[in-house]
């Protein structure tokens, strides 16, 4: 059995940005963890969700498009899940982890990162990697996140992203996924990642990363031309386990 009656942590998910990729979070921990044994409730993680909806716009902020910072808010957010019981808190977005020190901080719980288990992953499976493309938001792409993360961890990477119009589409494509799959058919919604996928293919990515959480709900294949995917909300649900597991 994976997980005893008792896990270590209790997990508090700042949500709402966005919904969907919150709610599949607590999906696919649940799937992973009955593929691995759990069978009765009490061997899953106490988790406690809240959808974050009136943080102000995070895209525009990462992007230096707005001066308005969300941290404040998600730090409200993140003091009420550690009233609540959490332990360790997430945040499943890509984009908010570009104040996501400052944030971490403030609550005084630890915060599972991401963007750093995401670049740890690929050190692990792929170690040959030199290039990673990322298909991301706009806010994430303008902060340079993984870039930053990268030159933290001493990890010497290279990060491709498609080019401008491209980008744009890329950005449309997420917020097709926002409005929902039952709107916007999942084909219609990979469409707009095809282009870009392609790009960076072109440029010489090793692999390809879903940097967007987003993105998963219309993407979930394993690799394109030959090109490992590797899907950040995935990865994110199995750090959440890890940090739960009761050894």
């Amino acid at each position: 059995m994976f997980m005893s009656n008792h896990t270590k942590e209790t997990i508090g998910v700042i949500g709402g940005c966005g919904v969907a990729a919150a709610n599949e979070l607590a999906h696919r921990i649940e799937k992973r963890l009955t593929e691995l044994g759990c069978s009765d409730d009490s061997q899953h993680p106490e988790m406690i969700l809240f959808q974050a909806t009136k943080a102000p716009n995070r895209i525009a902020f990462a992007a230096g498009k707005s001066n308005i910072s969300f941290a404040p808010y998600f730090i409200e957010v993140g003091k009420k899940l550690k009233t609540c019981g959490a332990t360790i808190c997430c945040i499943p977005c890509n984009t908010a982890h570009c104040v996501i020190e400052e944030i971490e901080c403030a609550v005084g719980i630890p915060f599972i990162n991401i963007i750093s288990e995401t670049l740890f992953f690929i050190l692990k499976k792929y170690p040959e990697t030199k290039k990673i493309g990322l298909l991301c938001s706009s806010g994430t792409k303008f902060s340079q996140i993984y870039q930053k993360h990268s030159q933290s961890l001493n990890c010497h990477l290279g990060f491709l992203f498609p080019k401008e119009n491209l980008q744009q589409s890329v950005d449309e494509g997420i917020a097709a996924v926002k409005r929902g799959l039952q709107y916007t058919s999942p084909e219609k919604a990979k469409a707009f990642f095809a282009q870009a996928m392609d790009d960076l293919v072109y440029q010489g990515s090793d692999v390809i990363v879903l940097g967007c959480t987003e993105i998963p709900l219309a993407i979930n294949d394993t690799c394109y031309k030959n090109i490992p995917i590797v899907d950040t909300l995935l990865i994110l649900a199995e750090a959440c386990i890890s940090r739960c597991k009761v050894d």
